[in-house]
């Protein structure tokens, strides 16, 4: 984005007003779990969670959860903190609290199709990080649920624009980035990255926001940025996307969507072809699953956003 379009953007987001500021329980669990592991105070976690009344109630569920459940019964913040760990605590924070933000804007998005993307991209990039051996595993999961949030950020403050973007995506079978540039003259990546310096998020999440499309044009490269990148593109071509298939190419299929796996990543190269395509379909498989343990047919009814837990 060019200097002037990139001034243009942040001014009118920050005049309209319409884009919600970043929860106080997500700023304030971001700054104390950015410090070294040995350095976080977790009393000082399980105060901030304690605060919320709903976060609480999500953390006791997914504790007590056959997922993670340890022998008894979770009955405090506290022991959820140490069952959950303190990376998950985060991430089930920002899971439950920012569709929430975005419930009552109108949008041209379909907020549960986008939030079902959203949570695919996270799972996937982070169960190929897993496999993987990539270092940093707990930012992966953080950079794939926010990795498209500036598609919200176009369908609220672009509504009209970015209802002709969609159809067109969806008419010509391509990515959504490719329409938004002939229409808007920027990307949603360029308007994600704008809102996450808004929020104050970390550099390094807020590069992945802004290069998650084009992962190659990032300086220096980075590992989360290509698992995202690879996420992304696996949940649109197996059906955890916007509603519509790309068209089909070999451009767009699974040997094509890992080999940039294997330029960089040395694990990578030892999946054979119905080895990756395995783990792929399963990842996906899995968010799917996920996604609809979300949206129950009550919660979609009553909010039509997702607040629930995730798994790792």
């Amino acid at each position: 984005m060019n200097p002037v379009t990139y001034d243009i953007l942040t001014q009118r987001i920050k005049q309209l007003g319409n884009l919600p500021a970043m929860p106080a329980i997500l700023s304030r669990l971001c700054e104390t779990l950015s410090r070294k592991s040995n350095q976080i105070d977790v009393e000082k976690v399980v105060e901030q969670i304690s605060y919320d009344k709903s976060l609480t109630a999500q953390c006791l569920r997914l504790a007590n959860s056959a997922l993670f459940r340890q022998r008894g019964d979770v009955s405090s913040v506290r022991e959820a903190v140490f069952a959950l760990g303190l990376w998950r605590i985060r991430d089930l924070a920002f899971s439950c609290s920012l569709p929430m933000m975005f419930a009552n804007l109108k949008t041209t998005v379909g907020k549960e199709m986008f939030w079902r993307h959203a949570l695919g991209t996270a799972l996937v990039a982070q169960g190929l990080g897993h496999e993987l051996g990539v270092k940093g595993a707990e930012e992966i999961y953080l950079a794939g649920l926010l990795h498209d949030v500036g598609i919200l950020v176009n369908g609220v403050l672009f509504a009209e624009e970015f209802g002709d973007v969609l159809e067109e995506a969806k008419q010509k079978k391509v990515p959504v980035e490719e329409v938004e540039k002939s229409i808007l003259g920027f990307s949603h990546a360029e308007s994600g990255r704008i809102l996450a310096e808004l929020w104050r998020l970390p550099v390094d999440l807020s590069e992945v926001i802004e290069y998650h499309c084009q992962p190659q044009d990032q300086k220096p490269p980075s590992d989360i940025t290509l698992l995202v990148h690879t996420a992304d593109l696996t949940c649109q071509k197996l059906g955890l996307g916007y509603g519509y298939e790309l068209a089909s190419d070999d451009a767009s299929s699974l040997t094509r969507i890992w080999e940039p796996l294997c330029a960089r990543f040395p694990m990578a190269q030892a999946f054979k072809e119905e080895a990756y395509n395995h783990l792929l379909i399963h990842l996906v498989s899995q968010a799917d699953i996920l996604a609809d343990h979300i949206f129950t047919p009550t919660m979609a009814t009553k909010r039509d956003v997702p607040c629930d837990s995730h798994s790792r």
